[in-house]
């Protein structure tokens, strides 16, 4: 789903929704629930902090490649700052499941 929203032009949707910086605010939140799914899915199978910090690289290491890979498209340019805001939002992403999980932990 990230491949393709990524890469294909949306037009005109969410033009008429006035905030500052809502592209960043969207990579940034499709990183973030990415890895948090992801770290979510194999902490659950396997308890290596080694997993996720693979999960972390792989994720931001994707945010870059889409980024590059836009510039081989008809209507999407690569953005820096974009590959940014996936990155943040994979750092965000595992340290809110690395939180979450240490707190489930302490509860249960």
């Amino acid at each position: 789903m990230i491949i393709i929203l990524s890469l294909i032009s949306l037009g005109d949707v969410g033009e008429s929704i006035d905030v500052p910086n809502k592209d960043k605010i969207v990579h940034f939140t499709f990183y973030f629930v990415f890895v948090m799914l992801w770290s979510l899915f194999f902490k659950t199978k396997n308890n290596s902090i080694i997993i996720l910090f693979i999960i972390l690289f792989l994720a931001i290491v994707f945010g870059i490649l889409i980024e590059i890979c836009q510039g081989f498209t008809k209507d999407r340019t690569p953005d820096p700052i974009d590959a940014l805001a996936n990155s943040i939002g994979a750092i965000f992403g595992l340290i809110f499941t690395l939180l979450f999980l240490k707190n489930t932990k302490s509860h249960s």
